[in-house]
């Protein structure tokens, strides 16, 4: 069975936003798997966060100069914590526990997530829409 096509090479029966969903779609899900992480305050002291939750990242505010400290592979190492400045640092960094005034660990955000989906996604369906007008015939 013969497909009859368009003066511009498409499908008759397609129209420029549903040429369109296949790609905004995949985006979308890629989106969504991936997820957005924010930082989320815990309440709970850095022993007992990180004995009882593991955490892979922290960031840890310091009391004493203000500034912001990550530590990969946290752990508590006698009155300390020690972790990795990055995921491939050798040598590790410790925090003194006294010295600690905050500690975040990373958490999935659902309405970051969703934002940057519906962004990505009207991107995409803007360009394509934006593409289908400049091949117009007259």
């Amino acid at each position: 069975k013969a497909t009859r096509m368009t003066p511009s090479g498409g499908h008759p029966h397609r129209t420029p936003l549903r040429r369109a969903a296949g790609p905004v779609l995949a985006l979308l899900l890629t989106a969504s798997l991936a997820g957005c992480k924010t930082w989320h305050v815990e309440t709970m002291p850095p022993t007992r966060l990180i004995e009882e939750q593991q955490p892979p990242v922290v960031r840890v505010d310091r009391a004493s100069d203000t500034s912001q400290v990550i530590l990969h592979a946290p752990s508590i190492v006698g009155d300390s914590l020690r972790g990795l400045p990055t995921e491939l640092a050798i040598r590790a960094v410790m925090v003194p526990l006294a010295d600690i005034s905050r500690i975040a660990t990373r958490k999935f955000s659902l309405t970051k997530t969703v934002l940057v989906s519906l962004a990505v996604g009207g991107g995409v369906a803007l360009y394509q829409l934006i593409q289908s007008l400049n091949q117009t015939s007259f």
